[in-house]
């Protein structure tokens, strides 16, 4: 946390962005942010791009298992609120993104379009195979 540092005698300006945040003021406060002046949170409804947020819940208490079962509500998601526009799906890393495109791409391929979140020629096709 910045506030914990010690930069001496020099000022220090903290700049943090992120997309559509719930608890700007739980952030703020942790980054040590005067509130009444330092945090700016601009609502989705002045975005240039309308941004919608779905959350559903998937019970499971080991980590793994838990993961793998948001798969199938996370694509019938897709499919209910954006099948044909551009969707965010936020997961905790690096090898659980390779595991959910993964499992997006075959679940599409089992309802019969697996090019639906493939986008590229001849060397995407090989990699679906």
């Amino acid at each position: 946390r910045a506030r914990r540092l010690n930069f001496g005698a020099k000022q220090v300006r903290l700049v943090a962005l992120s997309t559509a945040l719930a608890n700007a003021h739980e952030l703020g406060d942790w980054l040590g942010v005067n509130l009444d002046v330092g945090l700016f949170n601009f609502r989705p409804s002045v975005r240039p791009v309308p941004c919608e947020a779905h959350i559903t819940g998937v019970p499971g208490e080991h980590y793994c298992p838990r993961m793998a079962a948001m798969n199938r509500p996370c694509y019938q998601s897709i499919l209910r609120y954006s099948p044909s526009k551009p969707v965010l799906v936020f997961v905790s890393s690096r090898r659980q993104t390779r595991l959910t495109a993964l499992e997006m791409i075959r679940s599409a391929a089992a309802d019969g379009n697996a090019r639906r979140f493939v986008s590229g020629g001849a060397e995407a096709d090989e990699e679906l195979q």
